[in-house]
């Protein structure tokens, strides 16, 4: 946002700016803004239109402009530049998907409203007086020029336009064709118009701001290039004087100059995290030790007092949302035990997290290293617009689960407990499209990588190493031999391919987790024992096995494989290359059964046990 003409100063050589200047300004943008507010409210001369319409979603692209995001300052002007970026991220969510009918009138302040504090806006630069100055919604002029040059390049009708009385310094290198477009709340106005309807598109990647026209008709292109000459004629950047920064100018007598606030900042990292896992932790501290932290305190409730989970090692330093946490441990707690609602309560948790997170993040941090549970979130809150993203990635993406699990359904149609995992369609996109921006993976889980290699091909790929617990030997078991289901007898986790490898076979069943709603599940086995995770689990037995549809923490299994216990785990656990692990695809029972068996007759006489 900068002043325009109507009450700037003119292209001449730059003056130090007066107080009595700036009050004279002040008052009379005030006039000004009131009397245009009730004009508009008296005769609105333009709608607000409704983001997410999709009749024009599919239609060709007329015209699209790229303006760079982080290079159009100087080092020492990076506070301001990062306080346009985060203002041109609360600004996108009014602009982006919206479709504007044939013949009506798309208002830049009708469509944005008021930019305040409450909104979410910040310090960021004006131009005024020939001076970059810090003002509240500073920066909304990138979006304005960019709108005004997307629009003429389609040939659309600008209805209202005001030029800047400066430039700025090191501004990006825009196209020959950009259009300058300056807006002060809220009587300088952008206004366009087409004769057709057209939906604008607005994306914020990790360097750019991308604007995109899609319209139906053909008649908007043969006018475009009338169009952009008429709004290059009005004016033309090139003959702009240059503008001082506040923040870097030498004219310490300006009753505008604030001291130096020492070295200049480039850019912070924040990590967002939700769960804690010794992967990741690792990985952390080895690449990202001096970066802002933001964590949810995994709270097990008991006597509804919050105590951290075991594992957990919070740095001091650390911002740690305490009531939402509580409150997401309470309502998972609620629907524990409703399988329909227990998927959906955890989303809720996940939302209300990113909530909090994306209130401390700051101008400056134009990194994040963000848990993939709050990916999605974040990506619709706008959170990750203009930022570089790494992503630490511990499970397959919801649509990708679906998928799977719908296939085993169609193996299993009597199991209802396949279907209890659905997210919405408009989560599943949202991870989608955060995942795709994403610059890096990080994952120690082989399937995971392997997936999203296909699916996120312009991310760097880290895949970390599995961290193995220490454990110590103990005496061997006796015949038959004693299988380990390390997992509840679900459906997903393999159960009924188990339950039909092992017909037949003379042998011992361990099941660590609940047993199943189906009696009839383990029919036809001789010794089944539920042992609810307590006790030494691994004692005597001669293979673990999970051949799990889904399975994205298969910790039990890393504890047997540093045990030296044989393995028998579907490729969906991630295990690929440990030693002693035997992959099998998921619902295959012929492949089960025999990597069973060969695990079996491959065991040493002396099993191991946790110690």
């Amino acid at each position: 946002m900068a002043q325009a003409k109507p009450v700037g100063v003119s292209a001449r050589a730059w003056q130090p700016p007066r107080r009595i200047d700036a009050i004279d300004f002040w008052l009379r943008s005030r006039l000004l803004a009131t009397a245009h507010a009730l004009r508009e409210a008296l005769r609105p001369s333009a709608r607000r239109w409704h983001g997410g319409a999709q009749a024009l979603a599919d239609a060709p692209v007329l015209a699209q402009y790229r303006t760079a995001l982080w290079t159009d300052g100087r080092e020492d002007e990076f506070p301001l530049v990062a306080g346009k970026v985060q203002n041109l991220r609360v600004a996108r969510r009014a602009f982006d998907a919206i479709e504007v009918p044939a013949g009506e009138l798309l208002s830049f302040w009708r469509q944005l409203g008021r930019p305040s504090v409450w909104r979410g806006f910040v310090q960021g630069r004006e131009l005024r007086a020939g001076c970059v100055v810090p003002t509240l919604a500073g920066g909304l002029c990138q979006l304005s020029n960019a709108l005004a040059t997307t629009a003429a390049r389609a040939g659309f009708e600008l209805v209202e336009r005001h030029g800047h009385t400066a430039r700025v310094e090191h501004a990006a290198q825009a196209a020959g064709d950009a259009v300058d477009a300056t807006v002060f709340w809220n009587y300088v106005d952008l206004k366009v118009r087409a004769k057709h309807a057209w939906r604008l598109e607005v994306e914020l990647t990790a360097t750019e701001l991308v604007l995109r026209i899609r319209a139906r008709s053909p008649l908007a292109m043969p006018a475009a290039p009338v169009a952009l000459r008429r709004a290059n004629e009005e004016g033309a950047n090139t003959t702009l004087p240059l503008a001082r920064g506040c923040l870097s100018c030498d004219q310490t007598a300006c009753f505008r100059h604030r001291p130096p606030a020492g070295v200049a900042q480039q850019g912070r990292t924040a990590v967002l995290l939700d769960a804690w896992t010794p992967e990741f932790a690792r990985h952390l501290d080895a690449h990202h030790a001096g970066a802002d932290r933001i964590q949810a305190v995994p709270m097990r409730l008991a006597f509804w007092r919050p105590r951290p989970a075991a594992g957990w090692h919070p740095e001091s330093a650390a911002i740690r949302p305490w009531w939402t946490s509580l409150r997401r441990a309470l309502w998972q707690r609620l629907w524990a035990r409703h399988a329909g609602r227990r998927q959906a309560s955890l989303m809720d948790g996940q939302r209300w997290l990113a909530l909090a997170f994306a209130a401390h993040l700051k101008p400056e941090h134009t990194q994040l290293v963000v848990d993939q549970a709050l990916l999605p979130h974040l990506q619709q809150l706008g959170a990750l617009d203009g930022r570089r993203i790494t992503v630490l990635v511990g499970a397959l993406p919801m649509a990708e689960i679906e998928r799977r699990l719908d296939a085993a359904a169609r193996q299993w149609p009597g199991d209802a407990t396949l279907r209890d995992f659905r997210a919405g369609p408009a989560l599943m996109r949202a991870e989608a499209a955060a995942l795709a921006r994403a610059a890096m993976v990080v994952t120690p889980h082989a399937e995971v990588a392997r997936h999203l290699a296909l699916a996120a091909p312009q991310a760097a790929m880290l895949r970390l190493d599995w961290v193995q617990p220490a454990v110590q030997a103990m005496a061997a078991s006796d015949e038959p031999p004693l299988i380990v289901f390390p997992a509840s007898a679900l459906a997903r986790k393999g159960a009924r391919e188990l339950a039909a490898a092992l017909q037949g076979w003379p042998c011992r069943l361990r099941v660590l987790g609940s047993p199943s709603d189906d009696a009839h599940l383990w029919h036809g086995i001789d010794r089944v024992e539920h042992m609810n995770w307590r006790g030494n689990w691994l004692g005597g037995a001669h293979v673990v096995v999970l051949p799990a549809h889904v399975e994205h923490a298969p910790r039990a299994l890393l504890r047997a494989v540093a045990a030296g216990v044989p393995v028998v785990a579907s490729t969906a656990c991630g295990l690929a290359g440990l030693p002693g692990v035997r992959e099998v695809a998921a619902g295959d029972v012929e492949g089960l059964r025999a990597a069973l068996r060969a695990s079996v007759a491959a065991t040493p006489a002396a099993t191991i046990a946790q110690g």
